[in-house]
């Protein structure tokens, strides 16, 4: 049996118009994800604007390793206000935590209010202490130079 070819389906108008309509149909769930992916990190920078706020996306994507570009001053400031701060610096050696910090200081670099809680503490670290930056944050280094806690000082 012969097929019946229309004129109509052949026309190039016609042509165009379905394929354009299949194209269509096929980038608008893409086009909708992308919507919402955008118009969620829209909402959630709106709602969590501050950035000392451990949900500022900012802040989030540095905590996950994906904002390389994060004041880190602001980071630490931030890690004050997150419940799981210490998860940041445990098992980490001295070199990764510059690497993720910055730069270290050690007891003998930080200043006098700084040294007073290593005093006050009692800390036993077998191999010493470190202190992220120009914060407050005491990272005491355990067996083999890893991070075995991270103590913030105040109040001395």
């Amino acid at each position: 049996m012969a097929r019946c070819r229309s004129s109509f389906w052949n026309s190039p108008v016609i042509r165009r118009k379905v394929l354009t309509v299949k194209l269509v149909s096929k980038l608008f769930p893409i086009a909708i994800g992308i919507a919402v992916s955008v118009g969620g990190a829209a909402l959630w920078m709106a709602t969590y604007p501050d950035n000392t706020d451990p949900k500022n996306l900012y802040y989030v994507l540095w905590k996950n390793g994906l904002n390389a570009n994060m004041n880190l001053d602001n980071a630490l400031c931030t890690m004050s206000h997150d419940v799981h701060s210490e998860q940041l610096v445990y098992g980490l050696s001295r070199g990764q935590l510059e690497r993720r910090f910055g730069y270290v200081r050690t007891l003998e670099q930080t200043t006098p209010y700084l040294r007073l809680c290593y005093t006050r503490r009692g800390v036993t670290g077998e191999d010493g202490v470190l202190f992220l930056r120009d914060s407050p944050y005491m990272v005491i280094m355990g067996n083999g130079g890893k991070a075995v806690d991270l103590v913030l000082c105040k109040g001395y």
